[in-house]
């Protein structure tokens, strides 16, 4: 008498993307900033979580900073800081969202009295591009609270506060698109191979397996009931390595779990990692991790291949974003020579 033997392949749901978009909604002054309004906490988060990324963008906001900002000590506004700490953040809004946004605040007679970083997450823009308008947490319901503001324009000085909004050389619509958007799906990865990894450890143990259940074969209803416990449960990060508890009526009718070879499970997982470095790296176009303080391994690099590799980098991605800043500064401040020192390596160093 031949047993009835069925087997189901626990469908895993496919990774929801955070894209970039860009919406009109009907009513709203502003344009969605992403699907729901906050594609720029997104952004944050991926700094937030992913070593690499955020290595990248602190160190390239430290380079464009260079060695010396003329007028850099001069003091902006009334919270004392100067115009070079005002750029610090300024930067890393560049850097991290493609776009920054400065407030300048003039006087009654139309001179521009004071400036004041304007953190860009939380700015939304009208399609015509004239109008700024801000809010402490647009996906929350503070989202009522909203100030709106006039972009910069030196010819109207008859609106005390005006926004300088900056959207980037790579800006189509509205929006800036952030220079690195090719290594979304790659920082993501290397977040989820964190998060993978610290499960695993802080549970003890990752199984991969075959689940058999041998007290016969359930209706469709009840295995589908069944798969997607299963599935929720030990699928995906953040259930690496938990614990499969079965209970059972005897020891007949138990469920029997019976371990898979790991197929090098771990030089798989090292060359993920190494991979989705790499493509983060190429998007953001770093000519070698040395940048970032990471020493190569096995290899016979030198001071001199440092020197070159700072050289290019410095050349086609740093010196670009210091003359955009310097523009920037020049169109609020027309009257000032304002100039960033890039960094550069001596001979001797």
């Amino acid at each position: 008498m031949s047993e009835k033997l069925e087997l189901s392949l626990i469908p895993i749901a496919n990774v929801t993307r955070t894209r970039f978009i860009e919406k009109v909604i009907r009513g709203k002054e502003w344009v969605s900033y992403g699907n729901k309004n906050t594609y720029p906490d997104y952004l944050w988060q991926q700094y937030t979580n992913c070593p690499t990324q955020q290595a990248i963008i602190d160190a390239k906001t430290a380079f464009t900073l260079g060695s010396n900002i003329t007028c850099g000590t001069d003091i902006v506004n009334t919270l004392g800081e100067t115009l070079e700490e005002v750029l610090q953040k300024v930067v890393f809004d560049y850097h991290l969202f493609g776009g920054f946004a400065i407030q300048v605040i003039f006087n009654k007679i139309g001179d521009i009295l004071e400036i004041y970083w304007a953190d860009f997450s939380k700015l939304r823009i009208n399609e015509k591009g004239n109008k700024v308008f801000w809010c402490d947490n647009w996906g929350g319901s503070a989202s009522n609270n909203i100030i709106e503001y006039d972009v910069f324009n030196p010819q109207m000085t008859n609106k005390t506060t005006q926004i300088y909004y900056f959207r980037g050389a790579s800006c189509r619509s509205v929006y800036p698109i952030p220079s690195y958007i090719s290594a979304m799906d790659a920082i993501q990865t290397e977040i989820e191979i964190q998060n993978y990894h610290l499960n695993a450890i802080h549970n003890g143990f990752a199984v991969n397996a075959v689940i058999n259940f041998n007290n016969g074969v359930p209706d469709e209803e009840q295995r589908k009931k069944i798969e997607d416990k299963i599935n929720a449960k030990f699928s995906g990060s953040d259930n690496a390595g938990r614990t499969l508890i079965s209970w059972n009526e005897n020891k007949d009718a138990a469920c029997t779990v019976e371990r898979l070879e790991s197929d090098n499970f771990d030089k798989k997982f090292a060359q993920l990692a190494k991979d989705t470095q790499e493509a983060i790296f190429v998007a953001h176009r770093i000519t070698s991790g040395t940048l970032l303080g990471r020493l190569p391994t096995n290899t016979g690099f030198t001071k001199n291949e440092y020197r070159e590799a700072f050289e290019v980098f410095n050349t086609t991605v740093i010196k670009p974003y210091q003359k955009q800043i310097c523009m920037s500064l020049k169109k609020i401040y027309p009257k000032k020579d304002i100039q960033i020192t890039p960094f550069i390596i001596e001979e001797n160093d």
